[in-house]
């Protein structure tokens, strides 16, 4: 019985505390988050307390990010066929807008930073090898 109270305990502290398995601040206000599996990669907006936005879809791999934009790699994933390395989206998101972010080519990716004047500067920092 006394173990039973002990698992129980320590899995309704992990519910109530939201301990994901990845939480990394890219930005003030926009997170990496992944709460069972590396998969499972997405970025979110929290705007406010109790407040959030879904940006990028899972898989996100790769990150980089200035005070205007935020630049993301990601591999398409669904319930069915799991996650495709095979196929890259790229992502650029105005940090200043929170919109969520359209997936794009890298032909339309190179296109929308010249579009947006992103800084040649701005790279990739950030990257989860086991999803690449």
């Amino acid at each position: 019985m006394r173990k039973f109270v002990v698992v129980f305990i320590i899995l309704l502290q992990s519910c109530l505390f939201g301990a994901g398995l990845v939480e990394q601040e890219i930005t003030d206000k926009y997170w990496l988050t992944a709460n069972n599996t590396l998969d499972e990669m997405s970025i979110w907006y929290f705007p406010g307390e109790h407040q959030s936005k879904l940006i990028v879809e899972q898989t996100v791999f790769e990150v980089g990010h200035n005070d205007n934009f935020i630049i993301a790699k990601s591999h398409p994933k669904d319930s069915v066929n799991g996650l495709n390395k095979n196929v890259t989206y790229y992502h650029i998101i105005e940090v200043a807008r929170a919109s969520k972010s359209v997936p794009l080519s890298l032909k339309q990716f190179e296109f929308k930073k010249k579009e947006l004047q992103v800084s040649e500067k701005l790279e990739f920092t950030k990257v989860f090898h086991e999803l690449k």
